[in-house]
């Protein structure tokens, strides 16, 4: 059996096989469930469980950091909402997609509430957080517009608040995140693969000295 193995392993090396078949049974991305998110085109872990559209590394990062007291609010909504849900003490979103926003609103549980506004740049979409007339701790950029739900998304924000921001890397979001340093805030960059996606993207967290996450 021992040397059946072996020339097994020698046959996929031979044809440039055996480093794909390994990372998928045992590395890094296996252990994520990229595989299972690419292949099922959605946000989910190995156990088939929902987690957020961010990178890997950023998801890793945030889990051990939040707690039942913290109040989430999110641009945008999916599976991301129902792991935040887990995890803190209430999360809000606002979703432009009708059916998407039918689909999430069917399945949030009680600590969550999410409003369909449909998407009109610099309007009524990125003001959507004064609908709740509450301050946050967390605020989640990933929707559309995301340059102007930054700036409306900080007018909600909790002292000690965070922003989080995805995709930081894009050249159309530049004008986001020089708005924020302009804010006083810090950057802090996480990249790395995300689900679904097979490129490398970067998940930003925008923060001040004694924010909620202890950064």
């Amino acid at each position: 059996m021992k040397k059946i193995r072996s020339q097994l392993r020698a046959l996929l090396n031979f044809f440039n096989l055996a480093s794909g078949i390994e990372l998928r049974m045992t590395g890094y991305l296996a252990e994520k469930g990229w595989y299972k998110s690419y292949h099922s085109k959605k946000s989910i872990d190995k156990n088939k469980q929902s987690i957020p559209w961010l990178t890997y590394p950023f998801i890793t990062f945030l889990e051990k950091r939040l707690y039942k007291e913290l109040d989430v609010f999110e641009y945008g909504s999916g599976d991301s909402t129902f792991w935040y849900a887990e995890r803190v003490k209430s999360v809000d979103a606002v979703e432009h997609h009708y059916q998407w926003y039918q689909y999430v609103n069917a399945k949030k549980p009680a600590n969550v509430k999410i409003y369909h506004i449909a998407l009109d740049y610099n309007g009524r979409y990125s003001k959507a957080i004064e609908i709740t007339q509450k301050q946050y701790d967390v605020v989640i950029v990933d929707g559309r517009d995301r340059n102007q739900c930054l700036e409306e998304g900080i007018k909600a924000l909790k002292p000690g608040g965070v922003v989080i921001l995805d995709n930081s890397e894009r050249n159309k979001y530049q004008k986001g995140v020089l708005f924020m340093k302009e804010q006083g805030f810090k950057q802090l960059e996480f990249e790395g693969m995300s689900p679904v996606t097979t490129i490398l993207n970067v998940t930003s967290l925008f923060y001040k000295v004694e924010n909620c996450l202890g950064v």
